[in-house]
């Protein structure tokens, strides 16, 4: 009943929690890592083999509903290294070889396409893992490449293949440098209405800059690139934060000679449910095309662009099987199981998680958690 208690509480941030909000991050780390260092996250697991938490919010523990139903964990990750683009994701190389020391000494990592293969028929292997990235940055190259060869972890690589294409960086990190580097304290702008933004310092420039690509992700694709043109007609990027920020084709054809997967996040990073259905064709089709010419392999799988329930859509579920697609994979939180769609794979982004401990805290968490169901309608039988 402690171990209960004291996981109940950890996950669900209780009211027995301190009073002090501020304080819970800090309770919460000092418990992972007495776990972690204890050898008490092994006794968590085998707990957690016989009960998970109850779908919502009531963060109940029930029984396993289906004791024998592996689950898998997609972890979604975007560079590997500090400074520089992107801007809105730093992770230092040391942090990450801890955490892919720890998924290959804790947990069977395996790739996407042997996720995709025991959830259409399922084995008595048991729960995995899977380690993805998106956008293709240099750093994958230089940074992660060395440390997934040391641990042998079988990582797929989505990529926009336009920005590898051009060696250009996606348009929503154009606009993280274009607000990093604007002169001025204030910016006016029109998206839905005119508005001001105040930067006055580098986190309300992040926040400008944020607030500014949500709502781009909520019109129509070509309105989306008027406001992205002239954005960037107001202020001059510098070439030196630009240059060299993206893979390569021949560093993609290396890292796939190692055993690295490459999969397609469309061409040019469009919000999917915004795009018409010729634009689907292109984004989808066109990109799968390009990026197989280039490596010279299939790639069978893809990843929505942002990746939210409202950035997929249901329009690009034929599209990707028409074009042979086996998998997409969205960034919707949970775990997946057997019979799940494999149109919208569940993925968590954990990376950015500098502390192991709450790292392991939180992968374990996504095997805690009951399976949700589709919450995408399954595609018909005779569009596979």
């Amino acid at each position: 009943m402690l171990l209960e208690s004291l996981t109940t509480n950890f996950f669900a941030g209780g009211e027995s929690d301190e009073q002090d909000v501020n304080l819970r991050p800090r309770w919460r780390e000092a418990m992972a890592e007495g776990l972690y260092h204890s050898g008490g996250l092994r006794l968590l697991q085998a707990f957690f083999r016989r009960y998970e938490f109850a779908p919502g919010n009531c963060r109940k523990l029930q029984p396993l509903r289906r004791a024998m139903l592996p689950k898998f964990a997609i972890l979604c990750y975007h560079r590997v290294g500090i400074g520089g683009i992107p801007l809105f994701s730093e992770l230092p190389p040391e942090v990450f070889e801890a955490q892919m020391r720890f998924l290959r000494r804790y947990y069977r990592v395996v790739s996407l396409d042997e996720i995709c293969e025991e959830m259409e028929r399922p084995t008595k292997n048991g729960h995995a893992v899977a380690v993805t990235f998106d956008d293709g940055y240099r750093d994958l190259y230089t940074q992660a490449l060395p440390i997934l060869k040391r641990y042998q972890i079988p990582a797929t690589v989505f990529l926009p293949v336009v920005s590898i294409e051009a060696g250009q960086v996606p348009w929503y990190d154009r606009i993280f440098l274009a607000l990093k580097v604007f002169s001025k304290n204030h910016w006016e702008l029109t998206l839905d209405r005119p508005r001001t933004f105040q930067l006055f310092s580098h986190q309300a420039r992040l926040r400008a800059a944020t607030e500014i690509i949500q709502y781009l992700r909520t019109v129509p694709d070509l309105d989306r690139k008027a406001h992205c043109q002239s954005l960037e007609e107001q202020v001059t990027l510098p070439s030196e934060e630009l240059r060299d920020r993206m893979l390569t084709w021949d560093q993609v054809r290396a890292m796939r000679g190692a055993g690295i997967t490459f999969g397609s996040h469309t061409m040019t990073h469009p919000v999917v449910s915004r795009l018409t259905e010729e634009q689907l064709a292109s984004e989808l089709g066109q990109s799968k095309q390009l990026l197989e010419q280039r490596i010279a392999a299939p790639a069978r799988h893809f990843a929505f662009p942002f990746g939210k329930r409202a950035d997929c859509g249901e329009a690009a579920l034929p599209v990707l099987v028409r074009y042979g697609y086996r998998s997409a994979a969205t960034t919707v939180e949970g775990n997946n199981v057997p019979g799940d769609n494999l149109y919208a794979l569940r993925r968590t982004q954990v990376g950015n998680e500098r502390s192991v401990p709450v790292y392991a805290f939180k992968l374990n968490q996504l095997f805690f958690a009951a399976e949700a169901g589709d919450w995408w309608r399954p595609i018909p039988l005779r569009l596979r």
